[in-house]
């Protein structure tokens, strides 16, 4: 089990971010000879209509992808690259769905010399399965609570980089903002994700997203406090939920306060999200 570095220590441990990709290898972002291009036809005036995001969900809906992470443990860098397969197993009457994700594996491409990387437990998740629920927006669904673990990183990472779309149709330009939940080590920070519609092309679009907030979070023995800020581009099919690729950055920056005591806390992590298989669906 990985411990808890909010007490009285900080250790920086992996923020692992998920987010689950469908396509094929071409170019480092899914194929789009599969799908329809009939919802990006341009207006009288040769520009894109307004459009609904994301792509409605279908059970039997596929993704595979691998994510690169980046971060740093002991104040040394460490990468991780995580495999994963997913699929749409259910579709509610308001839109909503459900994906079930399982884990092919998780390596730990790079580590300080001193790290025991035996007891961070990402070796057990292979073959591990979990759902997450989505709202019809795209917008992940809270689940409940959970211990800090090696398959809870995992899990409270989801939401890093699922950001939601508004109920209405929008065009290249629009902004909107969607609240959002990111956990890290059993504190989930409450953000606000501020999204721009960059382009669509084809059956492609692609998504500017920036978050920053203050907090303040109980940890074992005192208090955590500083700042969340994150930064990124998505790309994703029109018309699949389960399609997203690109790049996240993401500073958690502050200070734990034990028994009179101030620790500066830092952790920076970048997530690079890759489609690594074709269209299966």
């Amino acid at each position: 089990m990985i411990a808890s570095s909010w007490g009285r220590e900080w250790i920086a441990t992996p923020v692992v971010a998920l987010v689950m990709v469908t396509g094929a290898i071409a170019d480092g972002h899914a194929s789009t000879s599969a799908l329809s291009t009939s919802r990006t036809a341009p207006g009288p005036s040769g520009a894109v209509e307004p459009i609904r995001l994301p792509g409605p969900a279908a059970v039997g809906q596929t993704a595979r992808t691998e994510t690169a992470i980046q971060t740093t443990i002991d104040g040394g860098p460490v990468s991780l690259l995580l495999a994963t397969s997913s699929a749409i197993t259910a579709v509610n009457g308001d839109g909503s769905y459900v994906a079930r994700s399982v884990i092919d594996s998780v390596a730990v491409t790079n580590a300080p010399a001193s790290a025991d990387i035996s007891t961070w437990g990402f070796g057990r998740l292979e073959g591990v399965a979990f759902d997450q629920a989505y709202a019809s927006t795209g917008t992940p669904l809270a689940g409940g609570s959970r211990s800090i673990d090696a398959q809870s990183l995992v899990l409270d990472s989801v939401a890093m980089a699922s950001v939601g779309f508004p109920a209405q149709p929008v065009g290249v330009g629009d902004s909107w903002t969607v609240a959002g939940q990111i956990g890290s080590e059993g504190v989930s920070f409450t953000v606000t994700y501020q999204c721009r519609l960059v382009t669509v092309v084809g059956d492609t679009y692609t998504v500017d997203v920036a978050y920053a907030e203050t907090f303040r979070a109980e940890i074992d023995g005192g208090v955590a406090e500083g700042t969340i800020a994150g930064t990124g581009t998505l790309s994703g099919l029109l018309d699949n939920p389960l399609a997203v690729w690109g790049q996240l950055n993401q500073t958690i920056d502050g200070v734990t306060m034990i028994d009179g005591t101030a620790t500066p806390m830092r952790r920076d992590t970048s997530v690079a999200l890759n489609t690594t298989e074709g269209w299966i669906g």
